[in-house]
């Protein structure tokens, strides 16, 4: 008794010692406190580590003068007391004007709990352009730690901002004008308002902006010479009024001068010379084009890089996609089949397979409008149930089939398996045998075949599955080699009926050679999530409240690429059919 109460008061300790920290470019530590006590326990403890990162723009870059943080969530999930944990980040390169916590000290961790460790990232306004390899390890004072992650992050230096002077207009009628003549031009002897209008065709936002105008010219009063106009965004245009007036004195040809100061930046706009004309309607005003440089690094996003199974990434804030929404698409004479085979007999699960079936009904239901949805799990996908179902003239869909009329909806997800050679691919039932995978596998040709047959009116197949050899991997679940392949080019050739039947559609989870993913955050599989969200709504591009296939194609694109290389490795999804056909109305 009297052990266990020593050891909660120290477990108290290290909740107030938590919040010690390095803050540090190179290396340094924080000491434990020196009452600490560690003792061996009967059984070990059991560490797992989720990894997030956040940037302040959200972009995965770390750029010149802006923040972030490395969350590192610690979880015991054994049934011995974790003591003396650190979680230590190191980089692979120096650079002065990047600034990051690089320890983080904890006590105890008792069995069932987890907590959650912050190290900040800042970089300088000097900062290099250039790949780090920031190395996260967790240590464990009796040894249990765990393996090494990697987070390669992308710093990129200071880009500029830069202010042009795009134009004027001139107001000689309202408030704070005494116009000769209203006609929008300048006579002298009137006093008129000036607008200046400013851009930043930079590659940075520009802050606290102050303008100034001036002018030489003895015959020309001005006022609110100097404004305070804040930030300018990339690209943003700005504009600032001054009174204006010329007395009768003045020539044909009045000149200003523009300076725009920028807070500690370079970049700013210095003595622009403004020739403002008598008798003359002002020019009309430009925009400018501007393209920022970041684009460079968009395809080289912060991504985590680990072999263990106890550490998983976090891809920040995680919308819910259930249930699903209710849409204004009815379509009345359709029939969905939806397949989730996530247990097998012979092969390692396909993590949510069954969860991507149930959320996916309902989208079907809900959302698609599908009047009929038929839904089979793991224990329904066995012997030849892909033929009982799919198979043209003795198949149970074709009963449902009224030709050039019903609607066919398919989404599977689950296992897909390659032949020897890497030239074929095959769905597989639960119970099948990868021995004799030409007889109980489903070859992919045949699927498309059978549905084409139909004579339906149209074809739709969403399919989250990958014919790589590999399986879906997750928190969980590892990845495997389903098939023991090695040295073998996975390039299965197939038929293709969207090239004869513009109304036969196939959204593809990913790339032949490429693994499927399963999301952990969604608790589904990473294509099944943005298949969702985007119908949803996030893939209305134009927000005509339609989403056309390519623009879901092209959501689901961007999405599950990005996403992916914050995982582990590239998943391209595909798409093959009408961009035009309009899957959902809102």
């Amino acid at each position: 008794m009297k052990k266990i109460l020593i050891l909660g008061l120290l477990a108290l300790v290290a909740l107030k010692g938590q919040s010690q920290k390095t803050f540090s470019g190179k290396s340094g530590s924080t000491n434990f406190t020196p009452t600490a006590q560690f003792e061996r326990q009967d059984m070990p403890p059991n560490l797992y580590v989720n990894l997030k990162f956040n940037d302040d723009n959200g972009n995965g870059i770390l750029e010149a003068e802006e923040s972030a943080e490395l969350i590192v969530t610690l979880s015991n999930k054994g049934l011995g007391l974790a003591q003396g944990l650190e979680a230590i980040v190191k980089s692979d390169i120096y650079d002065a004007h990047l600034k990051f916590d690089n320890k983080r000290e904890f006590l105890y961790l008792y069995p069932g709990k987890t907590v959650s460790l912050t190290f900040e990232i800042k970089a300088g306004l000097n900062i290099k352009t250039q790949q780090h390899k920031f190395t996260i390890a967790v240590k464990e004072h009796y040894g249990y730690d765990t393996d090494e992650a990697i987070l390669t992050l992308n710093t990129l230096e200071y880009q500029q901002p830069k202010i042009a002077f795009s134009g004027f207009e001139v107001y000689d009628s309202g408030e704070g004008t005494s116009a000769i003549e209203q006609d929008g031009a300048i006579q002298p002897g009137e006093k008129v308002q000036l607008e200046l209008f400013i851009q930043n065709v930079g590659q940075n936002i520009a802050k606290n902006a102050v303008v100034n105008i001036k002018t030489n010219d003895p015959n020309v009063y001005l006022t609110n010479q100097n404004l305070k106009i804040g930030h300018l965004n990339i690209g943003e245009v700005k504009s600032v009024k001054i009174g204006f007036s010329p007395n009768k004195r003045v020539s044909d040809k009045m000149l200003l001068t523009l300076n725009v100061n920028i807070d500690k930046y370079k970049g700013s706009l210095k003595n622009q010379s403004i020739e403002v004309p008598l008798n003359k309607p002002a020019p009309e005003p430009i925009v400018l084009n501007v393209e920022a440089n970041i684009k460079k690094l968009q395809n080289q996003v912060a991504k985590f890089e680990y072999t263990s199974q106890k550490f998983s990434a976090n891809i920040g804030t995680i919308e819910r996609i259930n249930p699903a929404p209710i849409s204004k698409t009815k379509r009345p004479n359709s029939i969905g089949v939806v397949i989730g085979v996530e247990h097998y007999d012979n092969l390692p699960p396909a993590p949510f397979a069954e969860n991507d079936a149930k959320i996916v009904t309902d989208y079907f239901k809900n959302t698609l409008g599908i009047k009929k949805v038929v839904t089979f799990r793991s224990l329904e996908a066995t012997g030849f149930f892909f033929d009982d179902i799919f198979n043209a003239q003795l198949g149970e869909l074709q009963k449902e089939i009224i030709k050039g009329e019903t609607e066919v909806y398919v989404f599977y997800s689950g296992h897909g398996l390659p032949s020897k050679n890497g030239k074929e691919a095959y769905l597989f039932p639960s119970n099948g045998k990868t021995e004799r995978l030409e007889t109980d596998g489903y070859n992919i040709n045949t699927f498309y075949k059978n549905l084409d047959e139909l004579g339906a009116k149209s074809i739709t197949i969403f399919m989250d599955a990958c014919f790589s050899g590999a399986s879906k991997n997750s928190e969980e679940i590892s990845q495997k080699n389903l098939l023991s392949m090695k040295g073998v080019s996975i390039n299965p050739k197939t038929i293709q009926p969207w090239a004869t039947n513009n109304n036969y559609s196939v959204f593809s989870s990913s790339q032949a050679n490429e693994t499927s993913l399963a999301f952990d955050d969604s608790q589904s599989g990473l294509f099944t999530y943005y298949l969702c969200l985007g119908l949803k709504g996030a893939a209305d591009s134009d927000n005509n409240k339609k989403i056309t296939q390519g623009e879901l194609s092209d959501y689901i694109l961007v999405k599950v690429k990005e996403t992916s290389k914050k995982l582990v490795g590239i998943q391209t999804p595909e798409f093959n059919g009408n961009r035009e056909t309009i899957i959902v109305e809102y």
